[in-house]
């Protein structure tokens, strides 16, 4: 009988202590859905590669066809090559958009000067489904190329002689076919009557093609400039990791410094008492729960650094992290705080070496977080030129490093930061 007492009470206990954790689970989860606190899905530091409004970008190209007597092919070239395209000569149909913006004039005018630079052009057929759209062509060719015979031809789809039309052009030297075409929307272009005209007959004539983009006018002027080597070698290296995190971090901050720092100030001023307030997730603020790593240090008299923490690698959003920073600075602090300073952090690098090529081969703005035996701490750009002498000691000490630890069982990482202004 004692027997079967005992299993039923270490079954209920078992049982009650499932239900209490249970509830308690259920408890902490109805809280954080109440506030709806869950981090997002995105990076800050990955702010800079997401676009934030999902706007449809135009391109602004123009289609370049040119005469290459050496090919013998008999269908198009419709590889985009941007090394060439403003040199090739026997430039003898350009297609380009019908209504020039303030994103295309400059593509336009471009285009207009690099032929003018490899083609003699005598005379220039417009060639137009509506002609009120000519004059600002009209006017670029003849400031920029000095063409006074300027033919305007309107074409339309119900015309069966507009293949002739077009065609009679090409047989003639120094002229240059000018199609006007709406480019601002790709996806209507295949069943666009003028520009599948034009397509046909360069494929008829076996004609290359290339296309002219805002790349192309940046190489243009790096040739006219004479550093065209310097404008290429910038583009091919690849910016390190760290630096792409960096400036996407400032990104972020340049968008949502203000309602940081506003539910940062809020809940430092709140009483222990008091709910904590969280911004609830809107268009305006969803981002403020991007996923990311926090450090706060506050200041008394003095610049006497009072208390500093961090949320690092629990996945927490920005502003959660923010939020429980200033919570629990609110409670820890007892002095006046006369300044603080908020780091938003990059992710860690594994710095590979001894103490001695850390030490070198840090740059400037470079942090260090130390982990030792699951301990863990951190040093900021700031604090390592404030310690400039001793701060890998200190750093060590605030790990709980000991002067006899092994080597192997501490691991660095490197980082950087983007604070967010020191406000008194």
């Amino acid at each position: 009988m004692l027997i079967r007492t005992k299993q039923k009470l270490k079954k209920w206990v078992v049982r009650a202590g499932v239900l209490t954790a249970v509830v308690l689970l259920c408890y902490v989860n109805v809280r954080r859905l109440n506030n709806n606190i869950y981090s997002n899905y995105e990076k800050a530091v990955e702010y800079g590669r997401v676009s934030e409004n999902k706007e449809i970008i135009e391109p602004v190209i123009a289609v370049v066809f040119h005469n290459n007597p050496i090919s013998k092919k008999k269908n198009i070239s419709t590889y985009v090559d941007h090394s060439d395209n403003y040199k090739e000569q026997n430039v003898k149909i350009v297609i380009l958009p019908t209504t020039l913006t303030a994103d295309s004039i400059p593509v336009a005018e471009r285009l207009y000067a690099e032929i003018n630079k490899y083609n003699q052009i005598n005379k220039v057929v417009l060639i137009t489904e509506n002609e009120k759209e000519i004059v600002q062509h009209k006017e670029m060719l003849q400031n920029i190329n000095n063409i006074k015979d300027i033919e305007v031809v309107k074409l339309s789809e119900s015309d069966i002689s507009s293949e002739s039309k077009i065609e009679k052009y090409f047989h003639k030297n120094n002229v240059l076919v000018v199609a006007l075409v709406d480019l601002n929307n790709l996806n209507k272009l295949k069943n666009n009557f003028l520009a599948d005209e034009i397509v046909w007959l360069a494929q008829k004539y076996a004609y290359k093609m290339h296309v002219f983009d805002a790349i192309d006018t940046q190489l243009a002027k790096a040739a006219e400039k004479d550093y065209e080597s310097q404008f290429s070698l910038s583009v091919s290296k690849e910016e390190p990791l760290l630096k792409k995190q960096q400036r996407n971090l400032q990104k972020y901050i340049n968008q949502y410094k203000v309602p940081l720092l506003k539910y940062f100030k809020q809940n430092m001023r709140l009483g222990e008492e008091k709910e904590t307030i969280w911004p609830a997730k809107t268009a305006q603020t969803y981002r403020l729960y991007d996923r990311g790593s926090v450090y706060i240090r506050f200041f008394g008299e003095n610049d006497k650094e009072l208390f500093a923490r961090a949320k690092i690698g629990k996945n927490k959003g920005i502003i959660v992290a923010v939020i429980e920073l200033a919570r629990k600075a609110a409670r820890k602090i007892t002095s006046p705080i006369k300044s603080y300073k908020i780091y938003i952090l990059t992710d860690f690098e594994p710095i590979v070496g001894n103490e001695q090529s850390l030490v070198n081969d840090l740059e400037t703005d470079d942090g260090v977080y130390v982990k030792y035996k699951g301990k863990k701490a951190l040093m900021v750009a700031d604090e390592r030129n404030q310690y400039s002498r001793n701060w890998l000691s200190l750093l060590y000490a605030r790990a709980g490093v000991t002067g006899n630890a092994v080597k192997d069982d501490i691991e660095l990482f490197r980082f950087k930061t983007v604070e967010i202004e020191n406000e008194n």
